[in-house]
């Protein structure tokens, strides 16, 4: 997966605080998708790609709030030692 950058972390972790129901639908999206993947028969590629990326996605998305604090502790610091 792509890092990504501690300004887009900061962004996911705000949304999710405003907008609870974001990640309730990416979470309800993945498990539709996981359950589809037992009978897809064509392409079943492209549908163990979509079922990966959706949960790295979910997962990004519920650990956002404590990157950006990490990220945020680590800018402070940084600029305490400068």
């Amino acid at each position: 997966m792509k890092r990504p950058s501690p300004e887009v972390i900061k962004a996911l972790a705000n949304t999710v605080r405003q907008y609870p129901e974001v990640l309730e639908w990416l979470e309800g999206w993945s498990t539709e998708e996981l359950s589809r993947l037992p009978n897809a028969t064509q392409n079943t590629a492209l549908a163990q790609g979509r079922c990966q990326i959706l949960n790295e996605l979910v997962e990004l998305i519920k650990k956002s709030p404590e990157y950006a604090a990490k990220s945020f502790l680590f800018i402070l610091c940084k600029n305490c030692f400068e």
